[in-house]
C-alpha cells in the first residue's frame, strides 16, 4: 500500500480513493458537496483542481 494506490491526487490532499468513498458511503454527488459542504478543501483548491473534480464525480454518475 502507497501513494499509488490513492489514485489520481486533485490537489490539497483530496485523492481518487477519498473521492470513491465520498461518492459510495456518505453519497456526495458534486464538487461542491464534497469540497465546501463535508470540507473545506476548496479554500485550498485552483478553479481547474476544483473543475477537475466535478469532472471526475459526473464521469461517475454517468458511468454508474
Amino acid at each position: 500500500s502507497d501513494a499509488t494506490d490513492l489514485g489520481r491526487d486533485f490537489g490539497a490532499g483530496l485523492t481518487e480513493a477519498e473521492l470513491r468513498w465520498f461518492t459510495t458511503h456518505e453519497f456526495a454527488t458534486t464538487a461542491e458537496d464534497v469540497l465546501w459542504r463535508r470540507t473545506k478543501l476548496g479554500l485550498r483548491m485552483t478553479v481547474a483542481q476544483r473543475q477537475a473534480v466535478q469532472d471526475w464525480l459526473a464521469q461517475r454518475r454517468e458511468a454508474a
